[in-house]
């Protein structure tokens, strides 16, 4: 992470082993989530200094993009395995949302939390 007010590195946060293809941050800069080309989704509480507060493995498809909800419970992940999971970051648990015929690419919410929108090329 790094200051933009300086350019600075004030923060690294280690534990992806591939390419990271996205990372976001929750509305209130809180919770910081990243995926990575083999699967894997992170969630870094950075109040805590960057320590991990979630981990899923969706390994063997590649892990597109996340996108945190208005209220930064929910994250839209976004597969090459053509699905959009919801996962509820505190439960832990994920709700698939499917019908695309190839991978998707990313996935966003409205606003106000209602519509997702989702993307594929």
């Amino acid at each position: 992470l790094w200051d933009i007010r300086t350019g600075l590195s004030v923060q690294s946060l280690l534990g992806h082993v591939n390419a990271i293809n996205c990372v976001t941050f929750d509305l209130c800069g809180e919770l910081l989530a990243s995926c990575d080309a083999y699967g894997v989704v992170k969630i870094w509480d950075v109040r805590r200094g960057g320590v991990e507060a979630g981990h899923w493995d969706y390994e063997p498809h590649p892990v597109n993009s996340v996108s945190f909800d208005a209220s930064g419970a929910c994250l839209a992940v976004s597969s090459n395995d053509g699905t959009v999971k919801m996962l509820e970051v505190e439960k832990g648990v994920a709700t698939e949302l499917s019908g695309h015929d190839d991978g998707v690419q990313a996935a966003l919410f409205s606003r106000d939390g209602d519509m997702k929108s989702r993307a594929r090329w």
